[in-house]
């Protein structure tokens, strides 16, 4: 009984690791997606911002 106590905790504790390692993981995921995300509006806002530039270049030039 006492042995069975001790592989039911041992148990826990190594599916509650489980569990932290996988929340973990999808936390990082998460983050790097939301950072490529966020790295994607960038580089197109940018480019936007570049692109309506040169057309209020081109529009004075004319």
């Amino acid at each position: 009984m006492y042995t069975l106590c001790i592989f039911f905790i041992l148990y826990l504790g190594v599916s509650c690791s489980f569990l932290l390692l996988f929340f973990f993981f999808l936390l990082v995921v998460s983050f790097f997606w939301f950072l490529s995300l966020l790295l994607l509006f960038l580089f197109y806002f940018l480019f936007f911002i570049l692109s309506s530039y040169n057309m209020i270049c081109l529009w004075l030039w004319t």
